[in-house]
Formats: structure tokens, sequence, C-alpha cells
């Protein structure tokens, strides 16, 4: 047999030169990976949509949300710091306070209010928001939360003294609607996503250049 013969087949009454095959089947693969990129993960990253923002003042007013719909999940968001003294430069968060009156957003220490409790409550009701972030990640806490086809209520209580006359400032509260699939929170984090979008470009770039040799060794064998 001759040896150029040996990279032919018969396709359908036709002859086809199995490079060919090859290089289809690579772009293929390269396209059906890029599609899976752009139609199923991209979609997902960009998937949670903004509810609501709110400032929760020091002074211990309520602040109230629109109403969150029964079975939807929600994140809830929480940032910045509030005085609990002012004229001595003491400050808390959503759940934990400082004694360090030399800086109010950097703290040089930090404690969980002794009792337990959350400054920063939902509906009357104490909440964890998690470890300790302090000022050089924005004092950022969240928790996720079912809607109930009711609002909530958010409110700031100083249980260090009690004393709301010598409280300055406020937090920021956001409120995003999650996007669930089957059942489970899909968290638009794109980091979350690192693992899949790692696979997916090593797989693009493994198979360019195996495209480029495919090519390269029909020329030569041609």
């Amino acid at each position: 047999m001759d040896r150029r013969q040996m990279y032919y087949f018969d396709v359908g009454g036709k002859v086809v030169n199995s490079h060919y095959k090859k290089l289809f089947f690579a772009f293929v693969s390269t396209l059906f990976l890029v599609s899976m990129l752009v139609v199923v993960v991209l979609p997902v990253l960009g998937s949670e949509e903004f509810v609501w923002e709110g400032s929760v003042p020091a002074s211990g007013d309520p602040v109230v949300s629109p109403i969150l719909w029964q079975g939807v999940s929600y994140r809830i968001v929480v940032a910045m710091t509030w005085w609990y003294d002012k004229p001595a430069n003491l400050a808390a968060d959503a759940q934990y306070y400082t004694t360090d009156f030399t800086n109010s957003w950097q703290w040089g220490n930090s404690a969980p209010e002794p009792n337990g409790h959350s400054f920063l409550q939902i509906n009357g009701q104490d909440v964890d928001w998690g470890p300790f972030s302090n000022g050089d990640t924005g004092h950022i806490y969240q928790v996720y939360y079912e809607g109930e086809e009711a609002p909530i209520t958010f409110r700031l209580v100083d249980w260090i003294d009690g004393n709301y006359a010598n409280n300055v400032c406020h937090l920021r509260v956001r409120i995003y609607k999650e996007t669930t699939v089957g059942g489970y929170i899909v968290n638009s984090n794109l980091w979350d996503f690192a693992p899949l979008l790692g696979a997916l470009t090593f797989a693009i770039i493994i198979t360019v250049p195996v495209i480029s040799y495919l090519r390269k060794s029909y020329v030569q064998n041609g």
C-alpha cells in the first residue's frame, strides 16, 4: 500500500484525509468546552440579583427591607463600623467591638459581645455573622436568609453601655437574591468556580498545540 494512502479512508463514498478528521475533532472539542463556559458557567456567575441597600443607624432606629418572597434564598451582606462611644473613639461592627481607641477602623483588638449577642439584629433576633473581619477586609459579614413573604427589620443594639446618645454612624446592609440549582444555592463568587474555569482553560491550552501539531504533520506527510 502506498504510504500516503494510509492517511485516507472512505466516508460516504468520499475519500477523506484522516488528518482532517483529527483536526475537525480537536476543533469541535475546543468549541464544546468554550460553549460550556459561555452557556453554563457565565450565566450562573452573573445570576445573583441585587435587591436592596439600606443604612442601619447607630441610634437604634429600625430599618425595614422590601418584602422578601416566600421560598426565595437571599444573601444579606453587612459592612462598615459604628461608634458605640464616639467621644472615646470606641467602635463596633455587626458582631464584634473593640476597646482600642487608637483606630476605629483597623482595630488593635476585638471581641464578640460578652453575652453572645449580635449588635446587628434581624427581626429582633441575634444573628451569627461569622468570624471577625477587620478593617483590611472591610468589616464585611454575610448570612443567607430564606424569604417568608414579608419584609425584615434590621436594628443596631448597643449592648456595651446602652447609651445611644454617644453613638455615631451606621452599618451598610445589602440584600441579593440568590440563584438555586437543584435546591442548592449557587454562589456567584468567581473564586468558587476557579477549578472549573482552570480545567476548561487547561483543556483549551492543550488542544491548540495539538491542532498545530496535526496540521504540521499533515503538511510533512501530505
